[in-house]
């Protein structure tokens, strides 16, 4: 077995897990949910929102992916695939910077 495929969905799982988590934590601490429409009001926690709206995109995305399926097959594929690959990167970043991961 290859183990930089076990790497890879080691790094995407993290990602997965670290925005989902991330979402559900701003979700229970402002009762709001993360995303674009939380970004029209300006107020204190604007810059917080959007970073937390940068961090929790993947997530955001692979849920937005499975309501898309039924309609329109492609569109939901495009959106699973950018979600997973942005979960990918967050959990390469998060493993490296954070875990030491080398």
């Amino acid at each position: 077995m290859n183990y930089h495929f076990l790497a890879y969905l080691f790094a995407t799982a993290a990602g997965v897990v670290s925005s989902g988590a991330l979402g559900t934590l701003w979700a229970l601490a402002t009762d709001e949910e993360p995303g674009l429409d939380a970004l029209e009001r300006a107020d204190v926690l604007t810059p917080f929102r959007a970073i937390t709206f940068v961090l929790c995109t993947p997530t955001t995305l692979i849920v937005k992916s499975s309501y898309e399926f039924f309609n329109r097959p492609f569109v939901g594929l495009v959106l699973l695939f950018t979600g997973l690959g942005l979960s990918f990167v967050q959990g390469v970043v998060i493993l490296t910077e954070v875990f030491g991961v080398r």
